[in-house]
Parts: structure tokens; C-alpha cells; sequence
């Protein structure tokens, strides 16, 4: 009885010591997030990221990879109607940077959005020089200086 209790302590501490170990290391290097950061925006909104590069997430905030991605957009719904409005963006995410997207409506009642970065800011206790690119990443304090996400066009449905 008393081997099987020591037995099983070792076990349980080996394993919380791997966990931790594993929490250090992440395999991604940008974030995105949906959630507005700012709330004082007229006629922005909060977005879903349906899909990464076609396949589906249902993460919040996902995790990604530097670089140019394909992300699908879920809008919320217009008054009067039911369903998100979808559209595909592409997104350039830099290294060590976690990035807050929104939905920029040109009025309340209007489909149609654009796809913007309400905030961004750097990634804590990631290190932008351990891989590819060698040069740290600087957030600009005026978001207009990072270039804008790029429509997709979409097929049309049957």
C-alpha cells in the first residue's frame, strides 16, 4: 500500500513537471483576436474567425504562425436579418504580435465590412529573434502605418 502510494506521487510529479515544461514552449508566434479592444468606434464590431487558411477554428484567440494567412470572417448580423456576414481577408501576421480584428462597417444597416486592426500590441515572454526573421518586430504606436488586410472574393452561392 505504501509502494503503490510513493509509486503514484512520482507519477503525478514527473507529469506536472512535463506540463510545465510543455507551457513554455508554444509552437505559434502571432495571436488574433476577435474581441474588440476599443468600444468607442462607430460601426465596429466584434469579428469570428471561422477559418485559418480553410481550416476551421473555434478558438478564441487563435494562435498562428507568422506570415500570410486566409482567414474567414464572421461579422455579427445586421438588424433584421439572422445570419453572420461572412467574407475571406487575407492577413499578414507578424512574429511576436498578437493582433485585436474587427468588423468596420460603413453604417449600422450595411453588409458590407472591412476588416480591421483595432489594436496591436507585442506578445509577452515571446523572443521575435528565435527564429526566422532575425530583426525584432516593432509594433507602430499609429496603426495606419501597418497595411491593411486584402479582400478574397468570394464565388457566389447556387
Amino acid at each position: 500500500m505504501v509502494r503503490f502510494s510513493v509509486l503514484r506521487s512520482r507519477l503525478l510529479l514527473a507529469g506536472a513537471g512535463a506540463l510545465t515544461l510543455a507551457g513554455c514552449a508554444h509552437q505559434w508566434e502571432s495571436v488574433l483576436d476577435g474581441r474588440l479592444y476599443t468600444r468607442t468606434n462607430l460601426n465596429r464590431y466584434p469579428v469570428s474567425i471561422s477559418a485559418v487558411d480553410g481550416v476551421s477554428t473555434t478558438f478564441v484567440p487563435v494562435r498562428v504562425d507568422a506570415g500570410v494567412h486566409r482567414l474567414t470572417i464572421d461579422a455579427p448580423p445586421v438588424a433584421g436579418f439572422h445570419l453572420p456576414d461572412r467574407r475571406e481577408f487575407t492577413f499578414k501576421a507578424e512574429k511576436c504580435v498578437r493582433y485585436w480584428l474587427a468588423a468596420q462597417r460603413p453604417n449600422a444597416l450595411s453588409h458590407d465590412f472591412a476588416l480591421v486592426i483595432d489594436h496591436a500590441e507585442s506578445v509577452p515572454g515571446c523572443n521575435p529573434t528565435s527564429g526566422a526573421p532575425a530583426q525584432a518586430v516593432v509594433v507602430p504606436s499609429d496603426l495606419s502605418q501597418i497595411e491593411a488586410p486584402q479582400p478574397i472574393p468570394m464565388p457566389k452561392r447556387p
